[in-house]
Order: structure tokens, then sequence, then C-alpha cells
């Protein structure tokens, strides 16, 4: 038995790799990491790969800060269940789909240490949203010399500490520390983007933190911040 680990891209269809999609629809069972009420990545997987015969397994994944010792043993259980949940549900082939790249932030990788010695893995790759998000606006990341760092802001953040350092600063998650972020750079050589749901439907890009209203504000968006301005 074989699990793949597929990166479906950040929320364009057409953005699934054609590596992705062939293994998709070899795989008989598909693991469909879930956090809310729907899965934004089976409603992705669905527009180009035929799921009808597929068996779908839904993993409920907690919506918490997985570092808080708090949480720490309840989290390890949690875990612990999940991957017992895939092993008992494996078929002949198998996938696990996750938005973007499934190295990047991956909430398989809760799961892995349960499961490496146990099933053969394989990780697919897949267009991750910070790469995206630069395409959309459209934005260089880095070249030549300059530095990149990629920061979850739902944990606290020393941006003074990054801007300091770094040449292209990008926020992951940025909703909830969004009035501290657009404070602090408000003030500094940095040109600043927020960009909500990119290449879906829901997409807005805002060129300027100061434009951005309220109800732009959401999990999935991401600032990215670049030194001098353009």
């Amino acid at each position: 038995m074989k699990l793949y680990v597929v990166g479906v891209g950040p929320g364009d269809p057409e953005l699934l790799t054609i590596k992705a999609k062939r293994i998709l629809e070899d795989s008989e069972t598909i693991f469909c990491p879930k956090g809310g009420k729907e899965s934004i990545a089976l409603r992705i997987v669905e527009k180009m790969v035929d799921i009808k015969s597929k068996r779908i397994v839904f993993l409920d994944f907690p919506m918490v800060k997985t570092k808080d010792e708090e949480q720490k043993e309840s989290l390890k259980k949690t875990w612990e269940n999940l991957a017992k949940k895939i092993l008992s549900n494996m078929t002949n082939v198998s996938s696990f789909i996750t938005l973007g790249d499934p190295t990047l932030y991956s909430t398989f990788f809760y799961l892995y240490n349960y499961l490496k010695d146990i099933i053969d893995i394989e990780f697919i790759s897949g267009v991750s949203s910070i790469n995206a998000s630069a395409c959309r606006i459209p934005t260089s990341l880095g070249i030549a010399n300059e530095k990149i760092a990629i920061i979850p802001a739902n944990y606290e953040v020393n941006l003074k500490e990054f801007a300091e350092k770094f040449d292209t600063i990008i926020l992951l998650k940025p909703n909830k520390l969004f009035e501290e972020i657009k404070k602090f750079f408000a003030d500094k050589n940095f040109q600043t983007y927020y960009i909500k749901r990119a290449t879906t439907e829901e997409e807005e890009i805002y060129k300027n933190l100061d434009e951005v209203p309220e109800e732009a504000l959401e999990y999935f968006s991401i600032v990215i911040a670049k030194k001098g301005k353009f």
C-alpha cells in the first residue's frame, strides 16, 4: 500500500499539476483534512478529477495553535488517532490532499512520524499560496542576494528584527495581527501588499495595507512586504 501526499495548489483548479491529477485519478481513496464546514482542497480537486467513484475519508483537524503547550498532550492524542484512521482506511493507492505544497506548513506533518515507518509515503509538490500571491500582484519575492523571511503571523512576531535582516517579508495568516502589522510598516521603507484567497473567485489584492477593509481580513490571506518603494 502507498500513500501519496498531494499538494493541490492555492485555489485555482488549473494550478493542480499534471502529476497530481494523474495520481488522484489513480487513487481509490482520498484522505481529506477538514478544519471547518467545507474542504477547500477537495473543492479544488473535484473540479479537475472525477471523484464519484472515489472513497473520500474526512479527517477533522483541530483549529488551534499547535505550539500551545497547554494543548500539547491532547493534540498528540489527536494526531495518533488521525494516523490510525488513515491506516485503517488505506487502500492499494491512497492520497492525502493538502492546500498549496505539502512541505510548507502542511497539516500532514503532524501525522508523518506516526506513519513513515509503517507505510510507503511519497510527496507530490504543489504551487504554494506564496508563489501564487506574488504572481498575482505581480512582484519578485527575491533576486540576486536578497533575503526572504516566511513567518506565520498567527503567532507573535518581532517585525523590527525581521525588517532589519530581510529584504522580503511574507506574513501568513495575518488577519489577527493586521493592525499591528499595518502600523509597523506605515513609516518603513517597504512596499506592502495584502492578498486574500489568491487565484480563487474570492481573490482580493491590495497594494497598500491602508486600503484593506476590515471585511477583507481573513485566515486565508498573505501580506508581502518588500524593502524599498516601487
